[in-house]
C-alpha cells in the first residue's frame, strides 16, 4: 500500500500546485492581465475557457460546461480506476495515470468552481507564433497522456517480441 499511496500523494501534491497557481493567477494576474517574463517568448496572461483544449466547444450552446464536467469526472473514475488495477511495479504506467488525475481533477474544479478554467502560462514566438494559454493541469495531463502513449507502445512492442 505503501508505493500505490506515493502516487495518490503526487497526484495531491500537483493538484495543490495547479490549483495554488490558479489562486494566484486570478488575485494578482486578473488585474493586471499580462507579465511580460521573457520578452517575445514568455508572458504570464490572465485567460478564461469554458471549452476543452484549444478552446473547443468553448462557445457550444448553454450546458455545454455541466457535460465537459460530467465527461471530466467519468475520466477521472477511470483513470483512477486504472490505477488502482495497475500493478504498483509498472511505475511509467503509475506516473501517467498520476498526472492525468491531477491534470483531470484540476480542471474539473474550475469548471464547477467557475464554469470555466483559468489560464495564465502563454508562450509565443514573437507576436507571429503562439501556443495556447495553458495551466499546470493541462501541462500535466499532456505529460500523462505522452507518457501513457510511449507506455502502451512499449507494451504492444514487448507483445510482439520487438523489446525486452
Amino acid at each position: 500500500m505503501g508505493r500505490r499511496l506515493r502516487y495518490l500523494l503526487l497526484s495531491v501534491v500537483i493538484l495543490l500546485l495547479d490549483q495554488a497557481t490558479k489562486a494566484w493567477a486570478l488575485a494578482r494576474l486578473r488585474p493586471v492581465a499580462i507579465i511580460e517574463v521573457i520578452p517575445d517568448f514568455f508572458r504570464l496572461t490572465f485567460a478564461t475557457n469554458r471549452g476543452v483544449a484549444f478552446s473547443l466547444f468553448a462557445d457550444g450552446p448553454e450546458g455545454t460546461a455541466y457535460l465537459l464536467s460530467a465527461v471530466a469526472l467519468l475520466a477521472a473514475v477511470m483513470v483512477s480506476y486504472q490505477q488502482w488495477r495497475t500493478p504498483v511495479g509498472y511505475q511509467r504506467m503509475q506516473w501517467a495515470l498520476s498526472l492525468l488525475l491531477a491534470g483531470i481533477l484540476g480542471n474539473l474544479i474550475d469548471r464547477i468552481r467557475f464554469g470555466e478554467v483559468i489560464d495564465f502560462l502563454d508562450f509565443h514566438l514573437a507576436e507571429r507564433y503562439a501556443w495556447p494559454t495553458f495551466n499546470v493541469a493541462d501541462a500535466v495531463i499532456c505529460m500523462g497522456a505522452g507518457l501513457l502513449a510511449i507506455e502502451l507502445l512499449r507494451e504492444e512492442r514487448r507483445g510482439r517480441g520487438d523489446v525486452s
